[in-house]
């Protein structure tokens, strides 16, 4: 089945816009994070393990927070790279879908859409005019 180019390029618009909205909300998530972790440790109360358990605590909630970050950030950078019609973003749009498909439910939908817009023939050509 031949998909019209237009009909392609439509399909591109729709999967950039549901890479960004849906990777948005992790960023979301990682930035509510640091900020939790952030004035946690400022509401820690206790004499002397107070300065050691604060660097703790913002050492973990550091990095829980930026690996969130890191699994949102990749997905919103191919959506707009889908919308501004960057050959790259081919690849990570299709990498950022299948990572995604273990996501569920939102990234398994996300990532099933990626992986059946790049199966059709022609959908390359959408990313190079």
């Amino acid at each position: 089945m031949d998909m019209q180019r237009s009909d392609l390029d439509n399909h591109r618009r729709i999967l950039g816009i549901a890479l960004i909205a849906i990777n948005a909300l992790t960023v979301l998530a990682g930035i509510a994070l640091s900020i939790f972790f952030a004035f946690g440790g400022l509401m820690m109360v206790g004499e002397e393990a107070r300065a050691r358990d604060q660097v703790a605590y913002w050492l973990i909630g550091g990095g829980l927070s930026a690996c969130v970050l890191a699994f949102g950030l990749p997905g919103v950078i191919a959506g707009i790279g889908l919308l501004k019609r960057r050959r790259w973003s081919r690849v990570l749009a299709l990498i950022v879908g299948i990572l995604g498909l273990f996501n569920f439910p939102l990234g398994t939908c996300l990532g099933i859409y990626a992986i059946w817009f790049y199966a059709q023939e022609g959908s390359a050509q959408v990313l190079e005019s």
